[in-house]
């Protein structure tokens, strides 16, 4: 079933995301010729139902059609009908009458039925010519909204793209023309419909008011305009912001960032961000754990791995060696608090000639440990520059010390902090059927996958280390 749901959700991508962009005849069939072997591949991953014929009868699970093989020319022998399918079979080959079988013919006929219908729910599904679905921002509403809100009735969005990646928002960028005192180039961060962030994401007015204080501090975060929290006008609230200069420092979250100036430059951000007076700039935050004493730090460690144990479907090595590190030097931890941003590493950074123009996607941050930040930008920064020369830049923009055994650990915490998040907000939010987007579905099916390696990457530089 878990393998059919990812397969399910590349073919509907393929077919509304892609198959519309695509012009030439010959490429468009051999797509949608792919498709097609997908949807019969995901079909013959499907579990299948628990009974057949007798709805009161249980059919034994053991029973298996190998279809992993390959996708079953006969579409009902799932796994749970496989078996009593071909002694039924077997049954009419050795000249049983039809009579007898006249049930199962029928609940056969029903199962072909529904794959076809699974099958033809992709072939028959409409293109997405804006780049997303009934799920996407609407930029006639939006600027319905932005007239409303503004007074200002000669208000039009005259250039609107959809942004890809964001597993937790959606985002876009907009033009705007005849909007008064507003930016001509505004960004849409809205959160998706239906599907709750939680605990570990900032709502809407808490980023705006953070965004709002960073910025008049000097800080390079984009400029908040405004925020909305009734989700009548788009389903859900969202929070507009100036467009900032630049381009993505890392577009692939997983390549190194070329430029070491921008690796060197968040260290400078870095250092700002956490000298902000925690009372005053952190108003709204949430502290990452009740108190900041060792016992403290203890429990969080208990509960991260407890959570890992709950969500991981097959042990680990790597997590179990992690964990078992994480106990020994856990005493190394001490109280310092600062404003952490949590994901403050390149993909979430825009650049410009060599530095950082904005810091974007607050919506994880809180009260912390500043070398949360720290242990967490580490292994991106490795492959860019030397450690000794970004914490130089982070202590000479007014950074504190932070010894390298606290930089370890928090590396570390922060790789087994990001599985949990993605297994249970990405991986949980796919399976579970809360979304069908292929970008969700990836997080459980690829993320964790690279994750791990980079978990162990760390690990074994750790261990390693004279």
């Amino acid at each position: 079933m878990t393998n059919a749901r990812h397969l399910w959700a590349v073919a509907r991508a393929l077919r509304r995301d892609v198959r519309p962009c695509v012009d030439d005849g010959d490429a468009r069939a051999t797509l949608d010729n792919s498709i097609r072997v997908l949807t019969a591949t995901a079909n013959g991953l499907e579990p299948g139902p628990s009974t057949f014929l007798d709805p009161a009868v249980a059919l034994p699970l053991a029973a298996d059609t190998d279809r992993l093989g390959g996708p079953a020319e006969n579409a009902a022998a799932y796994r749970s009908t496989g078996a009593i399918i071909a002694q039924t079979a077997d049954r009419l080959d050795k000249g049983e009458g039809l009579a007898a079988f006249r049930d199962a013919i029928a609940c056969e006929h029903a199962l072909l039925q529904s794959a076809i219908d699974r099958m033809d729910e992709v072939e028959h599904a409409p293109p997405r010519l804006t780049g997303g679905g009934t799920d996407s921002i609407d930029p006639e509403r939006l600027a319905a909204y932005l007239r409303q809100r503004t007074g200002c009735d000669s208000l039009r969005i005259d250039s609107f793209k959809l942004v890809v990646g964001g597993r937790s928002r959606q985002t876009a960028l907009l033009g705007l023309s005849g909007m008064g005192d507003l930016p001509a180039r505004l960004v849409i961060q809205r959160g998706i419909p239906n599907l709750a962030a939680g605990d570990a994401f900032l709502d809407e007015v808490t980023q705006f008011n953070l965004l709002d204080r960073l910025h008049r501090a000097g800080m390079r975060v984009p400029r908040p305009v405004l925020v909305e929290t009734d989700p009548a006008w788009l389903d859900a609230p969202f929070m507009l912001v100036e467009l900032a200069p630049g381009a993505t420092a890392q577009p692939e979250y997983w390549l190194p960032v070329d430029d070491r100036n921008v690796a060197l430059d968040l260290a400078r951000q870095m250092a700002i961000l956490h000298m902000q007076p925690v009372g005053e700039a952190g108003r709204g935050l949430r502290p990452s754990r009740s108190s900041f004493d060792i016992e403290s730090w203890k429990a969080e460690l208990d509960d991260m791995a407890r959570e890992w144990n709950a969500l991981a479907r097959w042990p680990s090595i790597t997590m179990s060696a992690v964990i078992s590190w994480l106990r020994a030097n856990v005493d190394c931890l001490d109280d310092r608090q600062a404003i952490v941003h949590n994901d403050m590493i390149f993909h979430n950074i825009l650049a410009q000639d060599g530095h950082i123009a904005a810091v974007l996607d607050w919506e994880q941050a809180a009260i912390g440990h500043p070398g949360e930040d720290l242990g967490y930008c580490y292994p991106v920064v490795m492959a860019v520059t030397d450690w000794a020369s970004f914490m130089d830049a982070y202590r000479a923009a007014g950074g504190t010390d932070i010894p390298q055994r606290q930089i370890d650990y928090f590396a570390l915490r922060g790789g087994l902090r990001l599985m949990n998040l993605v297994l249970k907000g990405g991986r949980d939010t796919f399976e579970k059927g809360l979304s069908d987007d292929v970008l969700v579905a990836s997080a459980g099916a690829y993320f964790t996958q690279r994750l791990m390696h980079r978990i162990a990457t760390v690990l074994q530089s750790i261990l390693e280390r004279p």
